[in-house]
């Protein structure tokens, strides 16, 4: 994989299924999906070509708009993780801990799987994030099926199953 705009090499966006998706949901341009997105066009053709990625809040909107998860658009192992939202956020593991007000050393060990995501955490991460909560637990849902795939925690999501993040408009099927 190419390294990213973040300097993060496991994630990329799925910018191809991105294109795919944005016109099946009827933005015939990336400048009206840019429009409703509130960035810029050019923004929605680095994604489309899979050379950058989005920050975690505007990639929630994203997927709400598209109506799917964003395993379905993030290309990595299992979908996001702690340590790709963070990446993607622009934000060092010493940032994450002075915020938490944990050591980094903890905080190295909860990214890195070696503790479990204390329930404390969420609503500051959803913050620092900008993400909703639910969205923020499901994305990092220890248990759950390849996040990308239909049956897994997320996908079920976007069919309006769970998770107030999907919860604007008409849930439709993953394509």
């Amino acid at each position: 994989m190419r390294e990213n705009d973040r300097g993060d090499l496991s994630i990329r966006l799925r910018g191809a299924r991105l294109r795919r998706l944005r016109i099946k949901r009827g933005f015939r341009t990336q400048g009206a999906l840019a429009q409703v997105l509130g960035c810029a066009r050019s923004t929605v053709a680095t994604w489309e070509a899979s050379s950058s990625i989005p920050r975690p809040y505007m990639l929630v909107r994203l997927c709400v708009i598209l109506r799917v998860p964003p395993g379905y658009l993030i290309e990595e192992p299992g979908g996001p993780s702690l340590r790709s939202l963070r990446t993607a956020a622009g934000k060092r593991q010493s940032d994450m801990a002075g915020a938490l007000n944990v050591a980094a050393t903890y905080y190295c060990d909860v990214e890195n799987g070696r503790q479990a995501i204390p329930e404390r955490w969420f609503p500051v991460l959803a913050s620092m994030f900008g993400i909703p909560v639910a969205a923020l637990r499901e994305m990092l849902a220890p248990g759950r099926v390849d996040a990308g795939r239909e049956g897994g925690a997320m996908a079920k999501a976007a069919e309006g199953e769970s998770s107030a993040a999907f919860a604007m408009g008409e849930a439709g099927t993953i394509p």
